[in-house]
């Protein structure tokens, strides 16, 4: 029998309907937490709307393909591998060095669906962003509440506001050009809106939802003292993403580290602080020393060098709102004693404070990506830290004003809020109005709203994935086509993803020398090759260097021509023969 429990009126209340009411509760905060991330899902609805001739494939972002090409190595060799090599190397004996679940779970999807890689891409983001969404509502909870109308507006706000960047750009669009014509609304919004300074956007990329569920759901655990939880989270992290794991790890560390060696705090004990290190030192050996040990890891990582600088313009806009809220609940010597009192809050300022820090590298040491550390953290930390506060403000103004003036003031302040996140989202149908129908089918693979494939593109991939092509080499002057062969083909392409391909510059000059000059590399020489022209460059007949090369035409449509040169017979002059220079 069910044991008895009391409710708060003193009735008696049977551990089956404790049970269901809890049940109950969840599905609730499961329903919010769809609905809240609704809006993530916009710029795919304008992506799935039909253009004739052509498909969508799922991926919204170029970015996104090279996680399915990632995918595929776990089969793509004839057999399964826990670990996977790099599919943009043109070499099919690549090292498998690599390791990240979400790549493992994209494979199985992949494998045991058999569908298409942008749509089990595309399911899996919707997994993800509704998990990370339900994760944000319990973090939310746990340190707002939900106890009131207020705290209901909060946590809308949690998920889509923003701050000044779009006025901001109003602003700078006035005073340079003197027009309301041509508006440049996102111009201090950095890639154009898609680094995403705030919360909510982070929801429409599948991967950033993964690692945001997993960030999050680390500290919410923190939260609750659940700290072997946290640990095991902060872990899934670092294999998951170098750059969210170092930012998660990092904020853990120094946090743990300031209530254990500083404030000698009972609340955290020792153990915990010593396994977050040994996790910091096992991702810094992973990332920083074993894949630095080989040759084409080490080009890559060369490449991701890049000075993507969070630059004052922006930060200052995106974070003015939520940072006036955060620096108002601690603006008085008392208040902020008082509110640093709990680890909770002192974890949220490290919070900001290591992030800020890691965002704005560049300071310090050779910048790498120094905006991939972003991503809202910063921004989410503010809000957590003057959440508060803008409670307060949302009860404080219909007592003060007047129920008519309060609410006008609070649609006022939450359209202010989340102005910036609202425009970005309507942007995604104005892209599709903007270009009509004979416009979007005179545009090729990569349309303002992501990936296309056409029919042609179809038929050309499932021939390319035929056992006759296995182990071929792919020349394209295309690089599109090139790295998108990597996600619906097991074959590699000497140029592929701009970021993942080893000397990316290089090899499409030696591309464009082999398409205008027939210079075949000796590298080529000694394998099979499959050289694809589109229709731009299809030639009229077979160019003199393919025949002088025993070329032979393997597969032709209305849009694609491909020929085939098998290895030479003869010996391979040179010092690149037989290998792969990076």
């Amino acid at each position: 029998m069910d044991e008895p429990g009391r409710d708060v009126s003193g009735k008696e209340v049977s551990e089956w309907h404790i049970r269901r009411a809890a049940l109950v509760g969840e599905l609730r905060f499961c329903l919010i937490s769809l609905v809240l991330m609704i809006p993530a899902m916009i710029p795919y609805l304008v992506h799935l709307l039909p253009t004739p001739g052509w498909r969508p494939t799922g991926f919204i972002q170029p970015d996104m393909a090279s996680y399915m090409a990632n995918a595929r190595e776990h089969f793509d060799n004839d057999r399964f591998q826990l670990l996977y090599g790099n599919p943009f190397s043109p070499s099919y004996e690549t090292r498998s060095i690599y390791f990240q679940p979400m790549t493992l779970v994209l494979g199985l999807a992949w494998r045991l669906s058999g569908r298409d890689p942008g749509l089990v891409f595309t399911m899996f983001g919707v997994l993800a962003a509704w998990s990370c969404a339900r994760v944000a509502v319990a973090l939310y909870r746990e340190v707002v509440g939900l106890e009131a109308w207020p705290h209901w507006l909060g946590l809308l706000v949690f998920f889509w506001g923003g701050g000044l960047l779009v006025l901001a750009g109003l602003a700078h669009s006035l005073v340079t050009r003197g027009t309301l014509d041509q508006l440049d609304l996102f111009a201090f919004d950095p890639g154009d809106g898609w680094w995403f300074l705030s919360f909510g956007r982070n929801l429409i990329f599948p991967t950033e939802a993964l690692y945001h569920a997993l960030f999050i759901g680390s500290i919410l655990c923190i939260c609750k003292r659940r700290l072997r939880r946290a640990a095991v989270l902060a872990l899934l992290t670092s294999i998951s993403h170098p750059f969210t794991g170092a930012e998660l790890l990092a904020i853990l560390v120094a946090w743990a580290f300031l209530e254990v060696e500083f404030l000698r705090s009972r609340v955290i004990p020792r153990r915990f602080l010593v396994t977050l290190v040994g996790i910091l030192a096992f991702h810094g050996a992973y990332y920083l020393v074993f894949l630095r040990g080989f040759d084409e890891h080490r080009q890559l990582m060369e490449a991701w060098k890049i000075p993507w600088l969070l630059e004052a313009s922006s930060f200052v806009p995106a974070y003015i709102l939520v940072g006036s809220l955060a620096t108002w609940s601690f603006r008085r010597y008392p208040l902020a004693r008082r509110y640093f009192a709990t680890p909770r809050n002192r974890l949220f300022l490290v919070w900001f404070l290591v992030a800020f820090a890691m965002a704005n590298h560049e300071f310090a040491i050779r910048p790498i990506q120094p905006l991939h550390f972003t991503r809202g953290y910063e921004w989410m930390a503010l809000f957590l830290m003057g959440a508060n506060t803008l409670i307060t403000l949302f009860a404080a103004l219909p007592r003060r004003l007047g129920i008519g003036p309060g609410a006008l003031g609070i649609t006022l302040l939450v359209a202010i809020l989340v102005l910036d996140n609202a425009l970005w989202l309507a942007r995604f149908p104005q892209i599709a109005l903007r270009f009509g129908r004979r416009e979007q089918e005179a545009l090729c693979v990569q349309s303002p709203t992501g990936f296309r494939i056409s029919s042609d593109m179809d038929d050309l991939f499932e021939w390319m994935s035929g056992p006759e092509n296995r182990g071929s080499l792919l020349l394209t002057r295309d690089p599109y086509l090139g790295y998108l062969a990597s996600v619906y083909t097991p074959l590699r392409s000497w140029v592929g993803h701009v970021f993942n391909t080893p000397n990316f510059p290089v090899r499409m000059a030696e591309v464009e020398d082999l398409f205008r000059e027939g210079k075949i590399k000796d590298y080529w020489a000694g394998r099979t090759v499959l050289i694809l022209f589109d229709r731009g460059s299809m030639p009229g007949q077979e160019p003199d260097w393919l025949k002088q090369r025993g070329s032979q035409q393997a597969f032709r449509n209305d849009s694609f021509q491909v020929f085939r040169i098998k290895p030479t017979e003869r010996p391979i002059a040179g010092r690149n023969a037989g290998t792969v220079r990076f």
